[in-house]
């Protein structure tokens, strides 16, 4: 694949999941796709890791469920020479269901192989998903909390 096809279809892949285009992603993934998250919102430096196209649907469906609106701005893509990575920064500029506003920063690495991704590695700020999304990770603060000693957290 040329730099310039890469540059297209990254572009592609995520004007789809900013449009929730469940055929297109699906047609740009390979089957065994790998998503590895270095978001460690455990505190840890293991990634989590989602292997195959139907456990990185669950997993799409599962952050989509927690998604009003998902725009990648300022989108800087570098492509490799060959045309076999690209890498993405870009400012997520999100809306929850609770319309509240989630802005983060992303940077993705897409390995490509016959036009496909077949490897997504991707990097974001933990605090910030913590702070937007506190339900979700409850046990997890609350561990923190008491390992901590804080008697009390105000939530915003």
């Amino acid at each position: 694949m040329t730099a310039e096809t890469t540059l297209e279809r990254t572009n592609r892949f995520l004007d789809a999941i900013e449009a929730a285009n469940v055929g297109v992603i699906v047609d740009l993934l390979d089957p065994d796709v790998t998503w590895t998250a270095h978001v460690p919102t455990s505190g840890g430096i293991e990634p989590a890791v989602v292997q195959g196209l139907e456990a990185f649907g669950a997993h799409m469906m599962e952050i989509g469920g927690l998604m009003q609106s998902v725009r990648f701005g300022d989108r800087r893509i570098t492509v490799s020479a060959d045309g076999a990575t690209a890498f993405v920064q870009s400012i997520g500029n999100f809306t929850t269901k609770d319309n509240l506003a989630y802005r983060n920063v992303y940077v993705f690495r897409f390995d490509w192989a016959d036009q496909r991704i077949i490897s997504w590695e991707e990097y974001a700020n933990p605090i910030i998903i913590l702070r937007t999304f506190p339900d979700q990770y409850r046990d997890l603060i609350d561990d923190f909390v008491s390992a901590v000693g804080v008697s009390a957290v105000t939530r915003p």
